[in-house]
């Protein structure tokens, strides 16, 4: 919720869910309900508890908790129906699903491993988002040759030549595929870098190719003469570390992407 959820609010909320979910359950021992509408009230109140537990500036932010919401009752449900009960046959097909031996500090135990597994879940799902909104569709040319690539938005890659021209770090896979026999014949000139990392100070061949197309932000950047540098380590899942800069709405290099 972005810091608008209280922890009053929570608790309000998860005690009126006990007693409405208790009051419910009573209900139905003495009266009979439409199998429908015992479904639309189920759902409907599962809809508005989060409306309570939050300060909702947008309508698409409460949706989006009432949906994770429900979700995670499911999921809830599910698990406590598949490890904790049994189910038996009654006559004309009915189905009965039997809680026995269960201790109630058992299930409180549960609820709670299943919330902070659940925060712990949304948290790497939240950092994996955000890193995959910093890869960028690029295609990089050099002499008529055309490579695709996938970069990374690094703020933390300030490499650049000594007249200052910013330095994306591409995988040696990728420079082998651009450059192939050129690198090993010495025919393309490079400039060496001096390279500080974690794991101590070294050189980087850096190249000048043609140009680097990025997509990002739908609009596609042109980087004319960009300087690619040559890594020491393989990059994993990405081709190339991007500077920001390369990455910024440009004025004359930026058009729209059709």
């Amino acid at each position: 919720m972005k810091g608008e959820t209280k922890l009053w609010r929570i608790a309000l909320v998860a005690l009126l869910g006990a007693a409405l979910g208790t009051g419910y359950a009573v209900f139905l021992l003495y009266f009979t309900l439409p199998a429908a509408l015992d479904l639309f009230i189920k759902y409907a109140v599962a809809a508005l508890l989060p409306l309570l537990a939050a300060s909702f500036k947008k309508k698409s932010t409460y949706a989006l908790c009432s949906l994770a919401f429900v979700g995670y009752m499911f999921a809830f449900a599910g698990m406590l129906t598949a490890v904790f009960s049994r189910f038996e046959t009654g006559g004309e097909g009915e189905l009965s699903y039997i809680y026995q031996t269960l201790p109630s500090g058992l299930l409180v135990l549960g609820a709670v491993a299943f919330a902070f597994g659940a925060v712990r879940l949304v948290r790497l799902l939240s950092r994996r988002r955000k890193v995959v909104a910093l890869t960028c569709p690029c295609k990089l040319y050099f002499h008529g040759k055309e490579v695709p690539a996938r970069g990374l938005v690094d703020t933390g890659n300030r490499l650049a030549t000594r007249a200052g021209t910013a330095i994306a770090v591409a995988d040696r896979a990728l420079v082998l595929r651009l450059l192939e026999d050129s690198l090993f014949t010495g025919s393309t000139p490079y400039e060496s870098v001096a390279v500080r990392t974690v794991n101590g100070n070294g050189t980087m061949k850096v190249f000048t190719i043609d140009k680097m197309e990025i997509y990002c932000g739908g609009r596609v950047n042109i980087i004319e003469n960009a300087a690619v540098g040559l890594s020491g380590e393989r990059l994993g899942e990405y081709d190339l570390i991007l500077p920001p800069s390369f990455t910024e709405e440009q004025e004359k290099s930026g058009r729209e992407e059709k």
